[in-house]
């Protein structure tokens, strides 16, 4: 009795299974990519940071996460800048603003963002839930005196810092005045560049599916991060917007999506800028334009 001839799996079988092979590859290196960058992300090193004159204090959110932030005192006649840095940096990733801000006399408001830093928290929302970070330090920073009711204050964000401020502009009113660098539009949007920049993956539905994955592990709606949608909620206030135009990540389009949505801001446009570099690249006209924006909002008096 002969054997009978092996089975052939149809080319159909064969490529459905290959498929499904590199989509569980592909999402999980989406998820990978997203859970380092959501679980206590870390970028570099801490950076040297003028310490002195600078009181540290804490402070809890509402999630529970303790907060470290750093206070140094101006002159009388100067009001406060809240330094909001961006994703998977510290407080000392400012120090060029500190050294900038500190010599124009203006007290200075620092924090750790959850989850970065000092600061307590596993996860990050990159700037969607981080504006509660800034609520209960401010409140701290005011019953310890350091901010008295009704005082001048203004805040600066770089990129993710940028992100929170527009996202938490509505539910903090006592901020006067915004000065925002390359800030993204759409996290999606901004997601997808840097894990196609980064991998060489294609930008698809996969990338979707990771950031779903990703909100049910963490139980942060991602997709919900838009500034474009919450940018409306600084209204009339005095705002600057920074593009850096050689960023590859908060690219043009974002910051004109950003701009149409808050036809009053200012814009500083950088050429030769990479992502958060216009104060290196371009000093005197970041300057200018900063201290501009503080004096027109009463914050710096000249």
């Amino acid at each position: 009795m002969n054997p009978s001839p092996p089975r052939v799996r149809p080319l159909w079988v064969k490529v459905l299974v290959v498929a499904a092979l590199l989509g569980v590859v592909l999402v999980g290196a989406v998820g990978r990519f997203a859970m380092r960058n959501v679980r206590r992300p870390s970028f570099g090193p801490p950076e040297a940071f003028p310490e002195e004159g600078f009181a540290r204090f804490s402070a809890r959110n509402a999630d529970g996460n303790e907060i470290q932030a750093w206070y140094a005192s101006g002159t009388a006649t100067a009001g406060t800048v809240l330094l909001c840095h961006g994703h998977g940096v510290d407080h000392t990733n400012m120090a060029s603003m500190t050294y900038l801000l500190r010599g124009a006399g203006l007290s200075l408001l620092l924090l750790d963002f959850r989850a970065h830093g000092a600061s307590g928290g596993e996860f990050s929302s990159i700037g969607l839930h981080e504006w509660d970070d800034l609520r209960c330090v401010l409140e701290e920073a005011q019953a310890r005196g350091f901010l008295a009711s009704g005082a001048a204050l203004a805040a600066f964000g770089r990129s993710m810092g940028a992100a929170t401020l527009i996202n938490g502009a509505a539910r903090l009113p006592q901020i006067r005045a915004f000065i925002l660098e390359s800030s993204f539009a759409d996290l999606r949007l901004i997601g997808g560049r840097d894990f196609t920049r980064l991998t060489g993956i294609p930008d698809t539905v996969l990338t979707d599916l990771g950031f779903h994955l990703i909100s049910w592990w963490t139980g942060i709606p991602f997709l919900a991060n838009k500034p474009v949608e919450a940018i409306g909620g600084i209204g009339s206030r005095p705002t600057l917007l920074i593009h850096d135009q050689l960023d590859p990540r908060a690219t043009r389009p974002d910051h004109d999506r950003l701009k149409a949505a808050l036809p009053h801001a200012a814009e500083l446009l950088v050429p030769g800028a990479g992502h958060v570099q216009a104060y290196r690249v371009a000093s005197t006209a970041f300057e200018t334009a900063v201290l501009d924006l503080l004096a027109t909002a009463g914050v710096l008096v000249r």
